[in-house]
């Protein structure tokens, strides 16, 4: 009976090696992956800074064209008629 149970105690602490194993396992990728979406976020706040600047320039350059458009416009009724 003794040694039943001290074969079974080994199986257990066994066992046990093996989980605590995988879930170090775990806690490392946990913190891989939180350093990767940290990495993520920050490279999608740097491009959301990005694309508004650049859309703050198109509608930018998109009045100054609708204005010199206009302007030509005038300028060519005016010195054509």
């Amino acid at each position: 009976m003794a040694v039943e149970l001290e074969r079974m105690r080994g199986t257990f602490d066994k066992g046990l090696t093996q989980l605590d194993g995988k879930l170090d396992v775990l806690v490392e990728r946990n913190m891989h992956t939180g350093e990767r979406l940290l990495a993520a976020e920050t490279a999608a706040t740097a491009l959301a800074v990005r694309v508004t600047a650049l859309e703050r320039r198109v509608w930018t350059a998109s009045g100054i064209a609708a204005a010199l458009g206009s302007g030509g416009a005038f300028l060519a009724t005016f010195l054509g008629g």
